[in-house]
């Protein structure tokens, strides 16, 4: 609570700057890059009309934990699919520090660790036709407050109301030294469509 009371001005900023797609920049910070594994479950429930969201798929994708401060700021893990939809043509998508439900999903809210902590898109998506929010759920890591090789988040998807839901689960694999990840909503396709103002982010 007292942290929660503590960061309340910087939730207003980070949400508002959010709400109009970014100008100020938060979702941008740098952060260690990783090789991770992306397995959706067998049994998922997932939207159809989509190339990336099938149940059992495996990818192997690049994960950007940011940023390493340990002080209460939003934080972001950036899953970029490379040539998703062929060379070139890559699938990214980017959670910030949230909450769980509407309307607590599109609050960027910050946090002083980076794991043990519940990340969302914040703003919707079209998945073929059904309005999503995508987020990732980040149980403690192995060097407590941070998250590295060998720790697991949840990948999460949810409605316009409601809760998150599990749809499989991201493996953060050894860090890519030197490495940088950028998110752009642009990376989307295959029946995914980020709505405003997600599509304007990028970082």
């Amino acid at each position: 609570m007292g942290e929660t009371l503590a960061t309340l001005p910087s939730t207003v900023r980070s949400t508002v700057s959010g709400a109009l797609g970014d100008p100020l920049r938060v979702f941008a910070e740098p952060g260690p890059v990783h090789e991770a594994d992306v397995a959706f479950d067998d049994d998922a429930r997932m939207p159809g009309l989509t190339q990336l969201l099938r149940p059992g798929r495996r990818y192997t994708t690049f994960v950007r934990i940011a940023p390493t401060s340990g002080r209460p700021v939003v934080r972001t893990v950036c899953v970029k699919f490379p040539d998703a939809y062929g060379p070139g043509s890559d699938q990214d998508f980017l959670f910030a520090s949230s909450g769980d439900g509407a309307p607590l999903h599109h609050f960027a809210v910050p946090r002083s660790r980076a794991d043990d902590q519940l990340y969302s898109s914040l703003w919707l998506y079209f998945a073929g036709i059904r309005p999503v929010v995508f987020g990732a759920s980040a149980s403690t890591g192995s060097q407590s407050g941070e998250l590295g090789r060998g720790d697991r988040l949840d990948f999460l998807i949810g409605g316009i109301v409601g809760r998150f839901h599990r749809i499989g689960d991201i493996r953060l694999g050894s860090e890519i030294p030197q490495a940088s990840v950028g998110f752009a909503a642009s990376n989307s396709g295959g029946g995914l469509r980020p709505l405003p103002p997600a599509m304007f982010y990028r970082g």
